[in-house]
């Protein structure tokens, strides 16, 4: 946040940094040093030395929020230079500390001052002006607000200005807000539309893996990429059960779910810390998958159809609460390991080829049963 920016009015930097100390070390300092920081700085915005919004910030900072708004506030109407960009990170703070940037936020008395100094800030053209303010209401609006619909034109318009700018992430938040909330199935129903395709987001979570491969949201960005791609594997998965159960072929949703594999794999980084956990995931869907295309060849084949249907109406428990099965998942899939086993090559040539993370599984399956 632009919050912790250190402005010292002119003064000698590190002369002001030992009077009046830095965000950081208000946050951590102790009662007696917090009262020889406040003294120093309203001391020096008496004498005109440094901006009442140091004072302002600080005190906020410190959570005396009543005086520290009215001297942010005050300093807005008096048109100081910066005044209305610094009350809007510093409330950002305020909400943030409180637990309250979030939709919480409009019960707050500071929020409509908020939202009109940020405004503010894109009207005089100050930097990251867009993006912080659709972010603001990004986080403190539902899909189900009576506002939100009103709104949405104004955020879309806000994101997009911002991610051309390039802006602090910008196009990884305006991705986000896609998928979560204008591009998401509960919005699709509740304002078909003004809803977008999930795919609109595709475009600016690429631009945000090139504009935050360098700053400390470089993992964010990767893991929505990732979850991007994913939750189209889901709802391959989702329709591949389906197909199943119509007696459909799935060789083209197979095809889908490698293309959308193959993209996190391309975009993927060594240095990304959460690049297990994708894989995990990667690893779960073609472990499943995997074993719907073994039961959808037996299916048609009129074998293991049990074993095979008990097997698929597990994928996804939920979906089939209702149903009774003879076998539980993991035994199933013992069933239909041993098979393809016995069988590989034959299914190879029929173009049924188990993944490494397939193998990978049997592997430990056969090994716990042998240890058990």
């Amino acid at each position: 946040m632009s919050f912790f920016k250190k402005i010292f009015g002119g003064v000698n930097t590190t002369s002001a940094k030992k009077l009046y100390g830095t965000v950081e070390e208000w946050r951590s300092a102790d009662k007696k040093q917090l009262s020889l920081y406040k003294e120093n700085i309203s001391q020096a915005v008496k004498e005109g030395r440094i901006s009442p919004l140091m004072l302002g910030r600080f005190l906020i900072t410190i959570n005396e929020v009543l005086e520290g708004e009215s001297i942010l506030y005050k300093a807005t109407q008096d048109k100081v230079a910066g005044a209305e960009s610094d009350y809007v990170d510093s409330m950002s703070y305020y909400f943030m500390v409180k637990d309250r940037y979030n939709q919480s936020a409009k019960q707050d008395k500071w929020f409509t001052r908020w939202i009109e100094m940020a405004n503010r800030c894109v009207e005089n053209g100050e930097e990251d002006a867009e993006v912080r303010l659709a972010d603001i209401y990004k986080a403190c609006y539902s899909i189900k607000d009576p506002e939100f619909n009103d709104l949405v034109p104004k955020i879309t318009h806000l994101y997009e200005v911002a991610a051309s700018k390039h802006q602090t992430k910008a196009a990884l938040n305006y991705a986000v807000f896609i998928m979560d909330k204008i591009g998401s199935e509960e919005y699709g129903r509740l304002n078909p539309v003004q809803s977008v395709p999930w795919k609109v987001a595709e475009k600016y979570i690429l631009q945000a893996l090139s504009d935050e491969k360098n700053t400390q949201d470089r993992d964010y960005a990767y893991s929505t990429m990732a979850h991007y791609y994913t939750e189209f594997i889901r709802i391959d998965l989702e329709n591949a059960i389906g197909f199943y159960f119509d007696g459909k072929e799935i060789s083209e949703i197979a095809k889908n779910i490698e293309k959308n594999k193959k993209e996190i794999i391309k975009h993927q980084s060594k240095e990304i810390t959460p690049k297990s956990f994708i894989q995990s995931s990667l690893n779960n869907y073609s472990i499943h998958f995997d074993f719907l295309c073994l039961s959808s060849a037996l299916k048609a084949e009129n074998r293991m159809i049990s074993i095979a249907d008990d097997y698929v109406y597990q994928i996804n428990r939920k979906r089939f609460a209702d149903i009774q099965v003879s076998m539980k998942k993991e035994e199933a899939m013992d069933a239909l390991s041993e098979y393809y086993l016995t069988n590989e090559r034959e299914l190879n040539n029929k173009g049924i080829k188990f993944t490494t993370a397939t193998y990978e599984f049997m592997k430990k399956r056969k090994e716990g049963m042998t240890n058990a």
